[in-house]
């Protein structure tokens, strides 16, 4: 998977809450700058009548550590429009996104992990948080084993006030999924300018005609529904697979209904119950 964001934080006291649910924080001198920034951008949240900001990051792999997380961190544009992040509490609660969360002024983030039901509705579990930040202290949040579901729920409180959150990517531009009294401080790029480099558009373009010639996406589309390009690819017995949704296109948003995949003229659909690619049928 590609991932076109950036950054992360610096820890050292270890919290486990199973396999995951790391969570790491680095006493240590305060990064150059970090205080003024930190102050612009609640007095920016502020503004944008918003009580926390959150970027995406990037994508990351399974097996990474903290210090390969923190790295993102320490990118150019990033370090010199956020250092604070550097000084932030890195939270692992498993998977491949990693956002960072700046409450608003005098807030607090706190973290509980979330499942879905059958329904398709968030089930959070509320009495084993993976970490309950204090006042202005800055997440750094690796989640979501899944592009489809979020993994956690993300609690911003002040006094008796509080929003909740789940972080996601959009599949329809890459970006940070928009939530309600949520700033998006994330820092995209325009990959336009390197397509000459790496032309994948004839593959892409022969998977989506693959897709959309079945009987079950064709009706759908007949439906007046959407078929996108996620951006990524699945690696699907030995194919490299682009990997399409589709969806319904509202205004201002769009609404996920399926995955679907293709390589080597065989399309694939994604089972969440089963967390697998199933062979729909050849093109």
């Amino acid at each position: 998977m590609k991932k076109f964001s950036i950054a992360v934080c610096v820890c050292a006291v270890l919290f486990s809450f199973s396999n995951y649910g790391e969570c790491v924080r680095e006493v240590s001198a305060q990064t150059s700058g970090a205080e003024e920034n930190l102050a612009i951008l609640q007095d920016i949240i502020r503004e944008n009548e918003c009580q926390a900001g959150m970027a995406f990051l990037g994508y990351t792999y399974e097996n990474a550590d903290t210090s390969e997380i923190l790295e993102y961190t320490r990118q150019e544009e990033l370090a010199a429009a956020y250092p604070f992040l550097q000084d932030g509490t890195v939270v692992d609660a498993g998977g491949y996104e990693i956002y960072a969360i700046v409450p608003g002024l005098d807030c607090k983030i706190s973290i509980y992990p979330t499942q879905v039901t059958e329904e398709g509705e968030y089930l959070e579990d509320l009495n084993n948080p993976w970490y309950m930040g204090q006042e202005n202290e800055v997440i750094i949040l690796r989640c979501n084993m899944s592009e489809i579901f979020s993994n956690v729920m993300v609690s911003v409180q002040k006094q008796n006030m509080s929003v909740q959150y789940h972080p996601m990517v959009s599949l329809k531009d890459g970006h940070l999924a928009a939530e309600a009294y949520c700033y998006d401080f994330s820092i995209y790029y325009d990959w336009d300018e390197y397509q000459s480099e790496y032309d994948y558009s004839l593959d892409i373009n022969i998977a989506r005609d693959l897709i959309a010639q079945t009987d079950e996406v064709s009706y759908y589309l007949g439906l007046g529904m959407s078929l996108w390009y996620t951006g990524t690819e699945e690696y699907i017995e030995g194919r490299n697979c682009p990997v399409f949704v589709i969806g319904t296109d509202h205004e201002e948003h769009f609404t996920k209904e399926k995955y679907y995949a293709a390589g080597d003229n065989v399309v694939y659909y994604y089972d969440p119950l089963g967390d697998a690619w199933l062979l729909l049928g050849a093109g």
